[in-house]
């Protein structure tokens, strides 16, 4: 699964994907080394611009944990951080936004843990793994808007918009640190996967691509990105692998 990622991108980043991309500049999420589960993520998405009735791409910040439109609350979010590509038109949680409520989530690249025994005086704990390609990852993700039975309907606060990422069976390099991993689109696919009028079951899941093929860049990294408060490039920063999956 994906459930720790780095993200520098900024809609000026994406310009040249799409065509006439409208984000609000308030809603610009500052760089992070350190998202997790129900933080708010960017997303590139296609969505119809109420005052004119034209489909319009837009960047804009979503809550990262998905919350199914019928949930009767928003507590089962953090559960919902992920859908498997292989089932994700099947599930009741995640079939209606996969036929018309696609986006894409932009990564630098994620973290993965790998659990490491007791062994020459230390204690067992989970070494961190930052897997990337080089290249900005366009991570396939879902999105919904969930209402707050308890709010008024004209109230913005009322409305709540949520993401989870797709993900599959990992492999090569990245199939040494976790069995899953996200799936991505490819540039020139992305115009199709955004299109929120295509709804072809085996067309959209044909879309759905291993980043670098499965071979990705693999490096141990501290244990410091552990704790979610902390945050910065240095999460980045190399360190011994105790157990020799990393690339050298």
């Amino acid at each position: 699964m994906c459930g720790r990622f780095v993200s520098t991108v900024g809609p000026a980043d994406l310009v040249d994907l799409v065509n006439e991309l409208r984000w609000d500049t308030a809603e610009v999420l500052a760089p992070s080394w350190n998202i997790a589960p129900t933080n708010p993520v960017p997303a590139l998405m296609q969505r119809v611009d109420r005052s004119t009735g034209e489909l319009e791409h837009r960047f804009r910040p979503l809550r990262w944990g998905l919350v199914p439109s019928w949930a009767k609350d928003a507590s089962g979010a953090a559960r919902l951080i992920n859908a498997r590509s292989e089932t994700v038109d099947q599930k009741p949680s995640f079939r209606k936004a996969f036929a018309a409520r696609r986006c894409v989530i932009p990564a630098d690249g994620y973290y993965e843990w790998r659990p490491v025994p007791a062994g020459d005086g230390r204690k067992a704990f989970k070494q961190p793994y930052y897997l990337s390609t080089g290249t900005t990852m366009l991570m396939a993700g879902l999105y919904e808007f969930w209402k707050d039975p308890a709010v008024p309907e004209d109230d913005p606060a009322a409305w709540l918009a949520t993401a989870c990422i797709l993900t599959r069976d990992a492999t090569d390099s990245a199939g040494r640190v976790h069995d899953r991993m996200p799936v991505v689109i490819a540039p020139d696919d992305l115009a199709l996967w955004l299109d929120p009028t295509v709804s072809d079951r085996s067309d959209l899941h044909h879309l759905l691509h291993l980043p670098a093929d499965g071979d990705m860049a693999v490096r141990a990294v501290s244990t410091t990105v552990n704790r979610v408060g902390n945050n910065g490039p240095e999460l980045l920063a190399r360190v011994e692998d105790p157990l020799g999956i990393a690339d050298h």
